[in-house]
């Protein structure tokens, strides 16, 4: 792959719509981890499913897998194979919790990264719907891609704790 700078600095991917493959984890929306740190389910299910949407429509191909620490880690490891991933991410309900189950599961979750797709970088969003933003700032595409959407590779949630 080729990096080319533009005039400011930023890094073009040199990739088009549909060319880069993304992989996102974190904690269900219903799950009891969201409502303990204080968040609206619903409103954390809008926000995933709206940002999951904005990031297809931008071009990107993305498989979101969202599970609790309860869930073995193999979980995600198996929605990880098949796919030659260009970026993985991590949400902030799981990186930005203070609860120490969720750091060891952040934990988990890197080095898992690391042994399957150790060439893939990982990003960090800072909220229900900034996975779009995380995205854009890693792989920038080289087109405009609103008429040519990314692929759907699945939303999947992993929960037999949750409420909804």
């Amino acid at each position: 792959m080729t990096v080319a700078a533009t005039p400011t600095g930023e890094k073009r991917s040199g990739r088009g719509c549909g060319e880069v493959d993304i992989i996102f984890t974190g904690l269900p929306p219903y799950h009891p981890l969201v409502i303990e740190q204080g968040f609206d389910p619903a409103v954390v299910d809008a926000a995933l499913r709206g940002d999951a949407a904005n990031i297809l429509n931008a071009g990107y191909n993305l498989r979101v897998v969202l599970m609790g620490p309860e869930q073995p880690v193999s979980v995600l490891a198996s929605q990880v194979q098949g796919i030659h991933w260009d970026g993985t991410g991590v949400g902030y309900g799981v990186r930005g919790s203070r609860l120490e189950n969720l750091t060891v599961r952040l934990e988990d979750i890197i080095q898992l990264y690391r042994e399957k797709v150790p060439r893939a970088p990982t990003m960090f969003d800072h909220s229900p719907d900034s996975a779009l933003w995380a995205i854009e700032r890693r792989f920038p595409l080289s087109e405009d891609c609103t008429d040519a959407p990314g692929t759907d590779l699945g939303f999947e949630i992993f929960c037999d704790i949750c409420t909804e």
